[in-house]
């Protein structure tokens, strides 16, 4: 297959001549033209190119502000820019955001064409293919910032894929479904299985974590730690909770990993089991417990109006907890019939940070 080779340039008739001469090496790789910014953002969105050679004094769009774009959202597209407005602080902008090779104008041909063409040869010699098995998430964390590169880190576990950014060897930016910043990394790293690829280059859309990757990387093993406590007990299967979105994962795994805990349901309106964990369906009749709740505002008439924020149970000296979650009925077990102050606080604030809307 052909490469793609973009060459961006106000002066229609440099592009033109460009393309011609450039036409030498069609069995290598075809030529396209733009001659502003917007319209070359136009064609790099409708298919990916493998050089792009870029002038830095455009209409609208500048080179500079191209090229960031073109880092950010094509990583592995090589780009040369061009000026004929060359100095050493350009130079060094260019570069800063990205710039694989530079040259200034006026320049020969066949200087462009030996840029263009060790540009498409290093796209397909340079680095290397392979996986690497053994290695925890916190050690592709640490080799990735002490070693100063941005990249994005693409982590896979099941159906969910969750990424991570560094830049200057910092953790800029991590996202899964909708969570971001720490929590995302958090939720990440407490995966203990899985796979995943790095996207070289690529710089993240926005900046959500200030935190040291130091510190971030004892934190997240510390509460990844924690969180692990109920997959040690069987009662935390990661396949049950597929339904289930990221932030009630975080929800369930941090209540799941008190020692009081026995079980736990999270039930959708029509009386779906959608999460359970321990022997919650065995111990109670979740359908009885569902129903009573839902119609206990209707039950005690004017004097509860609304639905509940709580609903508690002592039963066989275990007590039972019914909230309101999201769009869900939250049914929480506990060995024992009272909580301590601390515990009790501690699944409020749980609730209360990952609840969104009642039911």
């Amino acid at each position: 297959m052909l490469k793609k080779v973009l060459i961006v340039d106000d002066e229609e008739t440099l592009t033109w001549s460009l393309s011609k001469s450039l036409s030498h090496d069609r069995e290598v790789y075809e030529v396209s033209t733009a001659n502003d910014g917007e319209t070359a953002l136009s064609i790099l969105n409708k298919q990916l190119f493998d050089v792009v050679v870029l002038d830095i004094r455009l209409p609208g769009i500048n080179g500079l502000d191209l090229l960031s774009q073109i880092k950010q959202e094509m990583p592995t597209t090589k780009v040369i820019m061009m000026t004929a407005y060359g100095s050493s602080e350009i130079k060094a902008k260019a570069k800063a955001k990205g710039s694989n090779y530079y040259i200034e104008k006026p320049f020969e041909i066949d200087t462009l064409r030996s840029l263009i063409l060790k540009a498409l040869k290093e796209n397909n010699d340079r680095g290397f293919k392979g996986s690497i098995s053994g290695l925890q998430l916190p050690d592709l964390i640490q080799m990735n910032c002490l070693s100063q590169i941005t990249t994005a880190l693409y982590v896979k576990k099941d159906d969910r894929e969750g990424v991570i950014y560094f830049e200057d060897g910092q953790i800029t930016h991590a996202k899964i479904g909708a969570l971001e910043g720490e929590e995302a990394l958090f939720t990440i790293l407490s995966w203990q299985s899985g796979s995943f690829r790095f996207v070289g280059g690529y710089k993240a859309p926005k900046v959500s974590i200030n935190t040291n990757w130091e510190y971030l990387l004892i934190e997240g093993m510390r509460k990844a730690d924690e969180m692990s406590f109920a997959l040690e007990k069987g009662e935390i299967d990661d396949k049950d909770i597929a339904p289930i979105d990221e932030q009630s994962r975080m929800l369930i795994k941090n209540i799941s990993a008190l020692d009081e805990t026995k079980g736990l349901a999270i039930i959708a309106p029509g009386g779906d089991v959608l999460y359970k964990s321990g022997n919650i369906t065995r111990d109670l009749n979740i359908p009885f417990v569902t129903r009573f709740f839902l119609n206990l505002s209707e039950q005690l008439g004017e004097l509860i109006p609304t639905t509940p924020k709580k609903v508690s149970f002592i039963n066989q000296k275990r007590l039972i907890l019914v909230y309101p979650f999201k769009i869900y009925i939250l049914i929480l077990l506990f060995n024992r019939a009272v909580l301590s102050q601390e515990t009790i606080f501690t699944i409020e604030r749980v609730i209360s940070r990952y609840k969104v809307e009642p039911v």
